[in-house]
């Protein structure tokens, strides 16, 4: 059963947070979906991060493979239960739930937008949840764009912003930190996809109690507000 929040004591935080600053860098696999957010975070911390950001799955195939992550924060619940199921990793919490937009450099965005000649980029479905969330909604929309395959979610808004597709499927984050205007981008209903639940694992090795400082700070009031005004519920 993945941790509340609500239910946890965060007496301490500060004091373990502290204790990293002469630890070895706190190593977070961290879904691209959340780059800016966890940059407004870490900003609170006391301790020495550093973030490798990619898709979800491409994240998990490292870690399996034995790349020395200490924390994992994933677009998904499923990877982190697979690497709970394998003993890799215990205290999973979810740390926020994401929502899908569709940003576009042209036209109208929603559902008729697709009705045009389009291409839309999305991140691989099979490695990014955001992807997989995004062919759900096409399936729901019955539409059938030119699609543009990203390796994540970041890139597929990078081809929209750059020009190299017409649109694309991102997260409410990415428009968010980017200051983008409401006119180019739709929040696609949630009832159109599954929950885009992101959970966090300590992953097994020297550095868990580090690891779970950090989780627990995560969880902390200022940087769940953060989290929330990045654009998750």
């Amino acid at each position: 059963m993945r941790a509340s929040w609500s239910a946890r004591t965060f007496a301490g935080i500060a004091v373990a947070a502290a204790s990293l600053s002469s630890a070895e860098p706190l190593r977070i696999a961290v879904a691209s979906n959340f780059q800016s957010a966890l940059a407004a975070v870490e900003a609170g911390f006391s301790g020495d991060v550093e973030a490798s950001y990619g898709s979800s799955g491409l994240l998990y195939a490292q870690i399996v493979q034995g790349r020395p992550f200490d924390l994992f924060l994933s677009a998904d619940a499923a990877r982190p239960q697979a690497l709970l199921d394998d003993d890799r990793a215990k205290a999973p919490v979810t740390y926020a739930t994401g929502r899908l937009v569709l940003f576009v450099n042209q036209g109208t965005p929603g559902p008729a937008w697709f009705s045009g000649d389009r291409r839309v980029a999305l991140a691989n479905p099979q490695t990014a949840p955001y992807g997989r969330a995004a062919m759900e909604t096409l399936a729901r929309l019955e539409a059938t764009p030119k699609r543009v395959t990203a390796l994540n979610v970041a890139q597929a808004f990078h081809f929209a912003a750059s020009g190299a597709a017409d649109g694309a499927f991102a997260a409410l984050a990415q428009v968010v930190a980017q200051n983008t205007p409401a006119e180019r981008y739709w929040i696609v209903p949630e009832d159109l996809y599954a929950p885009i639940e992101q959970v966090a694992v300590v992953l097994d090795g020297p550095n868990e109690a580090a690891a779970q400082a950090f989780l627990d700070y995560l969880g902390s009031a200022d940087a769940r507000l953060i989290i929330r005004q990045a654009g998750y519920r």
